[in-house]
């Protein structure tokens, strides 16, 4: 299928409805993180009170959150948190790698970024890579097996590739959203208006019905 013949197979009132939680969350991380409430904001963060907070984190079979708090402390995290509120965006995947926390790497460091940051920082992991591969191929299978080249024999990605990965879907996402909320307007949705949190929420829909899953 090609790029429109997806965006038309999406319920677009449901990804409003993801976008909206997700705005609201925002919010409260924002809050949490200005008045340095270390603990609820990094729970939150992580996806531990709140799935919300980072799917990244909570699309695992463990609680990626809780694991990663099992080896370091709040604080590790919370300090993570205030360069990436800083970081220029061609910076951040090596800002995440210095800090070099156990299990945070790009897909949840990045989400917690585009959670502080929706307009200017994004998401990189599976579903945001498969589908900026959608937008720049037009065709959902020949994103399904692009994205497969990535995976090694355990299905995993070389964090290497994950990182350069990151700074080349930019523009695909933005693209991703300018088109998704074109279909949204035409079904009466309002689209929305933090860009890269809009984009997050279309790419998660598409994936979660038309992706490979390695």
């Amino acid at each position: 299928m090609t790029l429109q013949q997806c965006l038309l197979k999406l319920d677009m009132e449901e990804v409003a409805e993801v976008y909206a939680r997700r705005v609201q969350t925002h919010r409260e991380l924002r809050r949490l993180f200005e008045a340095e409430n270390i603990k609820e904001f990094v729970d939150l963060a992580l996806g531990i009170s709140d799935s919300t907070g980072n799917y990244s984190a909570t699309e695992h079979k463990v609680q990626m959150g809780s694991l990663i708090l099992s080896e370091c402390q709040p604080w590790d995290v919370f300090e993570l948190a205030r360069k990436l509120d800083q970081v220029e965006k061609k910076y951040l995947p090596l800002t995440i790698q210095n800090e070099d926390i156990r299990n945070l790497k790009i897909s949840i460091g990045s989400e917690m970024a585009m959670m502080l940051r929706p307009n200017e920082l994004w998401v990189g992991n599976k579903r945001t890579y498969w589908a900026s591969l959608l937008v720049e191929h037009g065709n959902h299978q020949r994103a399904n097996e692009e994205l497969e080249l990535y995976y090694d024999r355990e299905g995993e990605m070389p964090y290497e590739i994950w990182s350069y990965l990151y700074l080349r879907v930019e523009s695909q996402l933005l693209d991703l959203g300018r088109e998704a909320a074109k279909v949204a307007g035409k079904s009466g949705i309002k689209p929305g208006s933090l860009c890269f949190m809009w984009a997050d929420a279309v790419a998660t829909n598409l994936f979660g019905t038309l992706a490979f899953k390695p």
